[in-house]
């Protein structure tokens, strides 16, 4: 039997959870749905179950990551459900910001180390993309926790709700559009934004000539392989 999520199809499966995550964030800051907070999370392990389930790996990986699954989402319910107040808070962003960086390594090496230029592989580019999206979300979360007040615009609420509004400041700071509704106030918050637009303009840039070598590459091979000269 044909497995459900394979090598060819990862990426789509791991797009269809990022975009998930993102549009419940908005969703639920939107029509301000009283357990919005525990959605987020749900959202989150969801993502992280789909994470585990299509990025390739050895067994050896496998291993680390269901037990780096099985953490987060501990952290995550331990933290919502049995303590008061935020006792946990930066263990819960900081095990979520690990996950995601291992995550975007993972993927990183399949799309540009592994096989031809493909549609799952442009996929993949994108999750990427996504991905540093949601690192930058969580470092500026993790900032916010430690030094409060480094960003105008965010009100004092749990980093759930909080996640919505810097997740739209992270996409926005790494396309470069900028809009202004919240902003850095502190030096290492200032950093981190523009240390974002800098890695948002150099990742399109190695991108898209890393996918067009690979393309080149294997276009090459090919005539190769049918013994074709390469002038015809």
């Amino acid at each position: 039997m044909k497995p459900l999520i394979s090598s060819n199809n990862n990426f789509s499966w791991m797009f269809g959870a990022l975009i998930l995550l993102l549009l419940s964030n908005a969703v639920f800051n939107q029509l301000n749905f009283p357990h919005a907070q525990h959605i987020v999370n749900i959202s989150l392990m969801l993502t992280i179950a789909v994470a585990v389930l299509s990025v390739n790996s050895d067994k050896r990986q496998w291993l680390n990551w269901k037990i780096g699954l099985s953490c987060v989402i501990a952290t995550l319910m331990l933290g919502d459900s049995l303590l008061q107040g935020d006792s946990l808070v930066i263990y819960q962003l900081l095990s979520i910001l690990i996950f995601l960086l291992f995550t975007l390594y993972l993927c990183w090496q399949q799309v540009m180390f592994s096989g031809k230029v493909d549609r799952n592989k442009i996929i993949g580019s994108i999750c990427i993309y996504i991905l540093l999206a949601l690192i930058w979300a969580f470092g500026y979360l993790i900032l916010e926790h430690l030094f409060p007040g480094s960003f105008s615009g965010l009100e004092d609420r749990s980093w759930q709700h909080n996640l919505g509004e810097l997740l739209y400041y992270s996409l926005v700071t790494l396309t470069t559009l900028g809009y202004g509704e919240i902003t850095p106030t502190q030096p290492m918050a200032r950093f981190l934004a523009y240390a974002e637009a800098v890695t948002g303009v150099f990742y399109t840039t190695v991108l898209v000539a890393s996918l067009i070598g690979m393309r080149l590459a294997h276009y090459e091979e090919k005539l190769k392989g049918n013994g074709t000269p390469k002038g015809k």
